[in-house]
């Protein structure tokens, strides 16, 4: 199958140029030997808010809306010049002068090169990563939650306490945790971060749920340890469906003999870790 060498750029949303702090928006590319020039750019304001939270949201609505009119102009002149085969250095020309630096609040980062089979999927592919953050699950999240937690506990001196175990019984129910105190046979603590901050507030209370049930079973099953601590990181926002849904798998943990604390609360990962 042939590929296709496709040049593309990532759109970037810089509302205050005197911190240089800028968000990824959307993928514009173009693949001359295939005719195609598409663009691609995020919908979701709250992402934007959430981040710049003084901004704001018809700021970004209004600049994004122009931009998406500029860029739709380039693509109806390159689409009205495929019918005379689309002349691949004009295209090339175009497109830099499209993407050059400017003091703008919408912006290009550098244009790179990608060999795509289906220019199209590539697009999607693109989008998916430097937007959407696809990479970035709650598996992901959560390993650097426990890294922060082993730096937090390194630094106390408690880390040589704490070591990763699975608890239960392998052939039937069992559960991994990164950090588990034991004293002589007993597991007594046991700390578990947890990464509640999903776009989706389902997401956020399923995940939850899921650890919650895991704890009620190992406890079930006499094997929990006396203790258990789960940090976690909850949606920086504090109102709306997904806080709301934070709050609520949150408060259900801490009424069942679970410690829940923010993340960021060093102080108290230390106080409940110490032995």
């Amino acid at each position: 199958m042939k590929k296709f060498a496709c040049q593309y750029a990532i759109v970037r949303f810089l509302p205050y140029m005197e911190t240089g702090e800028f968000a990824n928006v959307g993928i514009v590319m173009l693949c001359p030997d295939a005719g195609f020039f598409e663009f691609k750019l995020m919908t979701r304001i709250r992402r934007i808010t959430a981040f710049f939270e003084e901004l704001d949201a018809g700021i970004y609505r209004r600049a994004a809306n122009d931009f998406k009119l500029e860029l739709k102009r380039v693509r109806n002149w390159l689409a009205q010049q495929q019918g005379h085969a689309m002349d691949v250095n004009l295209a090339r020309h175009l497109f830099g002068e499209l993407t050059r630096q400017r003091e703008a609040m919408l912006r290009f980062d550098n244009v790179r090169v990608v060999l795509a089979d289906d220019p199209a999927q590539q697009l999607e592919e693109l989008f998916g990563h430097y937007v959407e953050r696809n990479f970035a699950t709650k598996a992901y999240h959560e390993q650097l939650l426990d890294k922060t937690v082993r730096k937090v506990l390194v630094e106390a001196k408690l880390n040589k306490q704490y070591q990763p175990e699975t608890l239960g019984d392998v052939s039937t129910y069992h559960a991994k945790l990164p950090f588990v105190h034991r004293e002589g046979e007993r597991a007594v603590k046991a700390i578990k971060p947890l990464y509640l901050a999903h776009e989706d507030p389902a997401q956020i209370y399923d995940h939850g749920w899921a650890w919650f049930g895991k704890v009620e079973k190992l406890r079930a099953l006499h094997v929990l340890p006396e203790q258990v601590l789960f940090p976690v990181q909850g949606p920086v926002e504090v109102s709306g469906e997904r806080f709301d849904m934070f709050q609520e798998i949150t408060a259900k943990m801490a009424a069942n003999d679970v410690w829940v604390v923010p993340n960021l609360q060093t102080e108290k990962i230390v106080e409940f870790a110490r032995i």
